[in-house]
């Protein structure tokens, strides 16, 4: 059986080059709204790679015209599998700059519906979170080893602002568990929902939502971006045999 198309998604430029970088082929570049989409060849597999723009409705957007594209060709089989890679920053207790975490559950804390009968983070008729397929954070962690660096797995929260000191304590307090914040993984993560499609977010810490957060974050998204895109490839043979033997249905 052959293997479904692997699509991974990054918001900026300074994500997209670390694949870019040790890709053994790379495409044209082609735009579809606001995302630019490359095909591109990593650990010897076809990969379709997205600059998705920052932000919550760009990554939607992007994870949707990457889904369509995916389905009109019927070379591949099945669904699509969707990663997120990039960075992030770090929320858990545990979590230190140049760590990785994988997502195994995403929520978007800006969704605010209580007085409809909500609970925080869901956005109405949608469930109140959406999780990563088992076999997906599975296969990752077993393949991570042959990457540098420590992988944590858990909650990934999303949100339109950029973490603050004061932001981090008010989402840990509402999501004692979440382990990091960025900008795309909850709205990419309902966007496969609504299509049925696998998804997983493989997130670099570049800062820890401190006082100098951003001066952080400027000086080590570079180095985050780099940790996420080695553990993406690393996993990626891992994840496409598994998915072929259909364990990630």
């Amino acid at each position: 059986m052959s293997s479904p198309e692997v699509v991974i998604l990054v918001a900026m430029d300074d994500e997209l080059e670390p694949f870019l970088a040790r890709a053994e082929q790379v495409g044209e570049a082609r735009a579809i709204g606001n995302s630019v989409h490359h095909n591109v060849v990593l650990s010897g597999h076809p990969v379709v790679l997205v600059r998705t723009g920052i932000g919550l409705v760009n990554a939607a957007g992007a994870a949707t015209a990457a889904i369509l594209d995916a389905q009109r060709d019927e070379s591949k089989p099945g669904s699509p599998l969707l990663i997120s890679a990039g960075s992030a920053g770090g929320l858990g207790a545990e979590v230190r700059v140049g760590d990785v975490v994988v997502g195994t559950e995403y929520i978007n804390v800006d969704a605010d519906a209580r007085a409809f009968g909500y609970v925080l983070g869901q956005v109405p008729r949608m469930p109140a979170s959406y999780f990563a397929p088992d076999e997906l954070v599975e296969t990752i962690g077993a393949a991570h080893r042959l990457s540098a660096g420590t992988v944590h797995q858990g909650l990934i929260v999303s949100s339109y602002s950029f973490v603050t000191p004061a932001r981090a304590v008010s989402i840990t307090g509402d999501f004692p568990g979440a382990l990091a914040t960025d900008m795309e993984s909850s709205a990419i993560a309902q966007t496969c929902h609504v299509f049925g499609v696998p998804f997983v977010s493989v997130r670099g810490i570049s800062d820890l939502c401190g006082p100098a957060a951003q001066d952080d974050f400027l000086e080590q998204v570079d180095d985050a971006a780099t940790q996420s895109a080695s553990v993406v490839i690393a996993a990626i043979d891992a994840l496409l045999r598994a998915s072929s033997a259909d364990t990630l249905a």
